[in-house]
């Protein structure tokens, strides 16, 4: 199974997401799920925020590598699950990409069927990246359960 993890820039909330699922993953010795990220903003590739890598690397998560990458259709067609960080993000993917719109949820709403959005860190400080990843964690791992009960 193909995820895509995707928010605005792909610096902090996704990019974050990506390195907690991929620790799920390794963790379970699991070769049949593969994870990437992507933002449906990103002019210029740019490292995870500084913040990103930091709240990840006290979950034992490197992301210091990673890099910004904008949506593509190939990414989305590629997916089998395309999981979202806000209601916004849901909306202009299926506006962008309509015959795609069955495998585009919420990251929370798959998770827990939930209608609230992942909020955005970015410019806030450290506490709130750790707030976020902790979320974007509990939310990952009940998909990675229901993903691995298919």
């Amino acid at each position: 199974m193909d995820i895509l993890l995707v928010c605005t820039g792909n610096t902090c909330r996704s990019s974050m997401a990506e390195g907690i699922f991929n620790q799920i993953i390794n963790e379970n010795d699991d070769d049949d799920v593969h994870v990437t990220s992507a933002g449906i903003s990103v002019y210029v590739s740019t490292p995870a925020s500084e913040d990103a890598i930091n709240v990840t690397k006290e979950m034992g998560i490197d992301i210091s590598e990673h890099m910004s990458k904008q949506i593509s259709e190939e990414m989305v067609s590629d997916a089998d699950l395309i999981l979202v960080m806000t209601t916004g993000h849901k909306n202009i993917l299926i506006d962008i990409f309509p015959e795609y719109t069955d495998k585009i949820y919420t990251l929370l709403e798959y998770a827990y069927g939930s209608e609230d959005d992942i909020l955005d860190p970015f410019g806030m400080d450290c506490d709130v990246y750790r707030e976020c990843a902790l979320e974007i964690k509990g939310a990952i791992e009940k998909v990675y359960d229901k993903i691995r009960k298919r």
